[in-house]
């Protein structure tokens, strides 16, 4: 096993009504927040603060440009004035001296921020102190006392105006935009009492993610959740069910004291599979956990079980830049195998199958045909006959493959047409090779499902590590060992040896 390039480095579940049950009313009534308090907390918020400080500037340059009209300037010559480090250095000051007055008239304090009636009352205070720095920089600037009251009059009528149509394109966005490009996530509950019930709701109002609920688990159910969801099971069946499910994310809503261990055991199994678990205070430890996140809607932590970071976005970006120049420039190549197939065998040139990607959600693997088309029918019969051990079936001399078949396969170039699936965001260019169904229906062990954590990829630590010469057990332990060391030097490193591999027809059959 070549880990030495190392070093360096079933179907989605429909959406839960929120049904209170009368006894969890009570109990989480005063805890759990309503609209108007994720309103507060998102208002608290950088974005709130920026559209502000936007919203001054706006105002002392049109301020500045009235006077200057009032003046008889042209516009030519106002758009001819040079900006100097002494306006640079007071225009920096300025900035300071207003975050420090809305800071003090208390603009941002949750309660005050999310309501127009908070504006409206400390909105017209924190301008008009603002205004007084801009008209004290207009005195030393020898401007005259009509200039100074005209500069400072329009900045502060300008600003309350501007600030108020940014608090209703917050509202709006917040209120009636944002809800509808929330991204889906499928969620299991471990627990089914009050705590349960609460984190739920509040998972259910989340502004960024649209949480489906799958269902509970809970060894001894209580009514609190009752009509929320089904309860899929004892915590001891949540390995299995994390095995079966497309779930993104497990909930664990235990009283904290009189179940440690149930709490310890849920984070555990989340671990094996690879799936990230939310939890409300920071407690726990797990070795496989990257690092701990906060939700700032909600108070929920997070425990991620995978690599999730910025670094993930370059990657993205990488990946499908990378497959769109590569599906422009292979053009010439992806017809030549095309009309390779067709005249040399019966079917379609592209094969479509359904294999397992991320978080267990399937997805349609395109690859050149490289067999007959009825190889799927034929595969009970050459069960026997698998070299390869394990779940995964892999045959040397496989009778279904054809002859141009053969070539494809041996030079990789069955695999092009999954750049498609790159760029649709299915695959990444580096990661595990995502598997079919029959494959994945072999699975035993919980801890096998932890590859499906990450997006799968073209290739990956596997095929520059001897492809079919590798057993399943070592192809496992592959995939985990990338997952749990993933960096961008290393899919660079995978990438380049791909190349050498390709060429060398290594282990490709």
């Amino acid at each position: 096993m070549k880990d030495d390039i190392l070093k360096s480095g079933v179907d989605e579940a429909a959406r839960v009504p929120v049904a209170q049950s009368p006894s969890a009313r009570a109990t989480a009534a005063s805890t759990v927040p309503a609209g108007d308090t994720l309103l507060m907390r998102r208002f608290s918020k950088g974005a709130v603060r920026i559209a502000d400080t936007v919203s001054l500037s706006i105002a002392l340059l049109v301020s500045l440009f009235g006077s200057s009209l009032a003046a008889g300037q042209s516009f030519k010559q106002i758009l001819a004035l040079r900006v100097s480090i002494q306006t640079l250095i007071v225009g920096t000051a300025l900035l300071v001296v207003w975050r420090v007055f809305f800071w003090a008239t208390g603009m941002y304090r949750p309660r005050q921020s999310s309501s127009q009636l908070g504006f409206l009352l400390r909105g017209p205070v924190a301008v008009s102190l603002s205004s007084l720095p801009v008209a004290l920089t207009m005195f030393l600037g020898k401007y005259t006392f009509s200039q100074i009251w005209h500069i400072s009059l329009l900045f502060a009528v300008t600003g309350l105006l501007l600030m108020g149509l940014n608090r209703v394109v917050l509202f709006t966005f917040y209120d009636s935009v944002q809800p509808a490009l929330r991204k889906k996530r499928n969620v299991v509950v471990v627990g089914t009492g009050p705590r349960a019930f609460m984190l739920t709701q509040q998972l259910l109002a989340h502004p960024s993610f649209d949480y489906q609920i799958c269902g509970f688990v809970d060894s001894d159910p209580q009514p609190d959740c009752k009509g929320l969801a089904p309860v899929l099971g004892p915590l001891d069946d949540l390995e299995n069910i994390l095995m079966r499910r497309p779930v993104d994310e497990v909930l664990i809503a235990l009283p904290l004291k009189s179940a440690f261990a149930d709490v310890q055991q849920a984070v555990a199994m989340c671990g094996h599979a690879g799936v990230k678990a939310l939890y409300s205070v920071d407690l726990f430890q797990s070795k496989i956990a990257k690092n701990h996140t906060v939700d700032e809607e909600t108070g929920v932590r997070g425990m991620e079980m995978v690599h999730s970071d910025q670094r993930l976005i370059l990657k993205d970006i990488f990946d499908r830049t990378a497959a769109l120049f590569g599906i422009i420039l292979l053009l010439p190549v992806f017809f030549a195998i095309a009309v390779a197939i067709k005249l040399t065998s019966k079917g379609p040139v592209l094969f479509r199958q359904e294999r397992w990607g991320k978080n267990k959600r399937t997805f349609g693997m395109m690859k050149f045909r490289s067999m007959v088309v009825d190889a799927e029918a034929r595969m009970a019969a050459l069960e026997k006959h698998n070299e390869f051990g394990g779940p995964m079936f892999k045959m040397k001399n496989d009778p279904r493959v054809t002859k141009v078949g053969q070539f494809l396969r041996r030079t990789s170039l069955d695999e092009l047409p999954q750049l498609f699936n790159v760029l649709r965001g299915e695959m990444s260019l580096v990661g595990p090779r995502p598997l079919p169904n029959r494959d994945v229906a072999l699975f035993s062990e919980p801890w096998l499902m932890r590859r499906f954590s990450v997006k799968p990829g073209i290739t990956g630590l596997w095929q520059v590590s001897g492809r079919s010469e590798t057993d399943f057990d070592q192809t496992i332990r592959l995939d985990l060992h990338y997952i749990d060391h993933w960096n961008l030097p290393m899919d660079l490193k995978i990438l380049a040896k791909t190349v050498s591999v390709v060429f060398r027809g290594k282990g490709a059959y």
